[in-house]
C-alpha cells in the first residue's frame, strides 16, 4: 500500500469515526446524560464547573446508559481516532516538508522527523485527556488527588489538545499549498 493510499485511508477512518462521534453518539449522550454532550466535542471548550457538573450528572443511578455510552465512547472511536488523526498529520508533514520552503529555510528530512513531533504530542494530550475522563466520570470513583485536580487539568489537556491539533493541520496546509512556492524566488 503506498503512503498516500495511507493516508487517504487514514483520513477516511477519521472523517468517518468523527462524523459518528459528533452526529450520533454525541446528540445522544447529551439526552441520555442531561447534562449536555460529550466534553471533548464542545469546540467552545468546556470549564471545571462543566467536568463537576458532568460528573455529578452520571453519578446519578438513573443515569447508567450514559455511563455505558462514555465509556464506549473512549474505549472505542475516540481510542481510534487520535491515533488516525495523528499518523495522517505525520504522513503528511513527512511527505511534504522535505524540499519544502518555510520561513525562508529549505527543509530537510530532519525537519520533517521535528515537525511530526507536533500531530505526536497532540496524539498523546488527546489520550491523556481520555484517561482523564474516564478516571474522573463514573462508574470509576476517582482517589482524592483526582478528584480535586482533573477538574481544573481537564480543560487545560482540551485547549492543549486543540492548539496542537490546530497547529499541526496549519501547517500541513502551509506545506501543501506553498512549501515550493519559496522556492521560485
Amino acid at each position: 500500500m503506498g503512503r498516500n493510499t495511507m493516508i487517504a485511508l487514514l483520513l477516511a477512518v477519521s472523517g468517518a469515526l468523527l462524523a459518528w462521534m459528533v452526529w450520533s453518539l454525541d446528540p445522544e449522550f447529551a439526552r441520555l446524560s442531561g447534562a449536555g454532550g460529550f466534553l471533548d466535542a464542545r469546540l467552545s471548550g468546556y470549564d471545571a464547573e462543566a467536568v463537576v457538573a458532568m460528573g455529578t450528572a452520571l453519578s446519578d443511578p438513573a443515569r447508567a446508559e450514559a455511563r455505558e455510552l462514555l465509556r464506549f465512547m473512549y474505549l472505542g472511536p475516540d481510542l481510534v481516532l487520535p491515533l488516525a488523526v495523528t499518523l495522517a498529520l505525520s504522513l503528511l508533514l513527512r511527505g511534504f516538508a522535505p524540499g519544502a520552503v518555510l520561513y525562508g529555510r529549505r527543509l530537510e528530512i530532519r525537519h520533517a522527523r521535528l515537525l511530526c513531533l507536533l500531530p505526536f504530542l497532540y496524539g498523546l494530550v488527546d489520550y491523556a485527556e481520555n484517561i482523564g475522563f474516564l478516571t474522573y466520570f463514573p462508574p470509576a470513583t476517582p482517589g482524592e488527588w483526582a478528584a480535586l485536580n482533573l477538574p481544573e487539568i481537564l480543560p487545560w489537556l482540551s485547549r492543549v489538545k486543540f492548539a496542537l491539533l490546530a497547529v499541526s493541520i496549519l501547517l500541513v496546509l502551509r506545506l501543501v499549498l506553498f512549501g515550493k512556492a519559496g522556492a521560485k524566488r
